[in-house]
């Protein structure tokens, strides 16, 4: 494996394979541990199968007609900024018509409801923004994951939507939560629903069993921040990654145990990392706004190394980078802020800009093939070169009314996208046939 295919090379928790960046190898022995690979093209979790925003499925039209491409199908949906997601067949929406979060369960090639389950919620956010849902849902094994922004968490049958589990862990685990409530979204292995709670009481990251919903473990005294847990697999190790109020966390999935922890700049309710962690190899991204600054880090097998950290690179609002053959793509800034965003090229080995382009608002990336697919807060998805020489967009179209901050879930070169009172199914694949997913 060449230096180019390394930095490539996707790790996945939770029912997919690791690649062995060292060897480039498939880690079949940690295959027993999380268990058998998703559907290449299904899109069921948050930043999609990989949890890195990267787009494996069939090749995406790059020549959309002038009217843009095809809607397939839409249907009405109330506010939140949680994502669609696709696996098994089916669709998951959390939403929020009026007071109650809404699960539904959608065909993905029909848009037609299959069940829908409902819990009364009375969270209003801290900022006056969108009070939510925020957290994406997860599909794994017959079940859907859903975590809600005032702190409840349910586990449902997917065919059905029964539910089977479910528990309160923002008053279980006397969490303070963010001015935005709970943001991050779970991560679902084998095992486990791992979720950054930030519960006072040593759950500041808790474990909670798939089957039962039981707590299987709890770890750090630490206020949360909105960052979403990764999966690495760092020095032959399964580890995830999390980051709080306070620190960036490398623990073991199975037991807490942390392996070691950088501290973090100052994080308060309102200002906190809102952007997931990214592992390449054995470096790390870790970003953020409110002068938060970008970090690429080395994990070593005791400890971690700041490679370097920068205040003008890209420190991300909430959306993360997309890394490729050694350059980062990502929303520098706050749209609520002078001179933000700019998206940005940066290079990986020195952390400086290669490019910028001013954009109206921020967005979410994401990587297919050579492309990026960026969806900007205000409903329009755009095609462009992922080059470290120049930003060129080489298709547009506007699909949802703005602000949405939602990512799209791009499943068999369809892309599902949320604004804040539609969910859209638009055909991007290069060949069109029938029109349905």
């Amino acid at each position: 494996m060449n230096a180019s295919d390394a930095m490539n090379a996707r790790q996945v928790l939770g029912g997919f394979a690791w690649l062995n960046l060292a060897s480039g190898t498939v880690a079949c022995g940690l295959m027993l541990h999380l268990g058998s690979p998703a559907g290449a093209s299904d899109w069921p979790q948050f930043l999609g199968p990989t949890r890195d925003a990267v787009y494996a499925g069939p090749p995406l039209s790059e020549d959309w007609p002038r009217e843009g491409p095809k809607i397939v199908w839409q249907v009405e949906v109330g506010q939140g900024y949680s994502s669609p997601v696709v696996g098994e067949g089916h669709l998951i929406i959390c939403h929020r018509p009026a007071n109650d979060l809404v699960v539904d369960c959608l065909d993905p090639k029909t848009g037609q409801r299959i069940w829908q389950f409902t819990h009364a919620m009375k969270f209003t956010d801290g900022a006056f923004f969108d009070s939510g849902p925020r957290p994406t849902p997860t599909i794994k094994d017959g079940r859907v994951f859903v975590f809600n922004t005032d702190g409840y968490f349910v586990c449902l049958d997917l065919k059905a939507g029964e539910k089977l589990w479910s528990r309160h862990v923002k008053s279980e685990f006397k969490s303070s939560a963010t001015w935005h409530g709970c943001v991050a979204s779970p991560l679902v292995t084998d095992k486990a629903v791992i979720l950054t709670v930030g519960g006072t009481n040593s759950a500041g990251v808790v474990a909670l069993a798939c089957d039962s919903g039981k707590t299987l473990w709890q770890a750090f005294d630490e206020k949360a921040s909105a960052a979403s847990p990764v999966p690495a697999l760092l020095h032959g190790k399964a580890r995830v990654l999390a980051v709080t109020r306070s620190a960036l966390h490398c623990c073991d999935p199975d037991t807490g145990a942390e392996a070691w922890s950088l501290p973090t700049r100052r994080q308060n309710s309102g200002n906190v990392f809102a952007a997931s962690p990214i592992v390449v190899g054995d470096h790390v991204w870790l970003s953020g706004w409110y002068k938060l600054g970008a970090q690429w880090l080395r994990a070593k097998p005791d400890g971690v190394e700041n490679v370097w950290q920068r205040d003008d690179a890209i420190s991300t609002h909430y959306a993360i980078v997309i890394i490729r053959e050694g350059y980062a793509y990502g929303f520098h800034g706050h749209a609520a802020e002078r001179g933000g965003p700019n998206l940005r090229c940066v290079e990986l080995a020195t952390g400086k800009v290669r490019w910028e382009q001013p954009q109206v608002g921020s967005g979410t990336i994401i990587r297919a093939g050579d492309n990026l697919l960026i969806l900007s807060e205000r409903g329009q998805l755009q095609l462009a070169k992922a080059s470290p020489t120049e930003f060129k967009i080489k298709c547009r179209a506007q699909v949802v009314t703005p602000t949405t901050r939602s990512y799209p879930a791009l499943a068999d070169g369809y892309a599902f996208v949320k604004g804040p009172r539609k969910l859209v199914c638009v055909d991007l694949r290069a060949q069109s046939g029938s029109g349905k997913p």
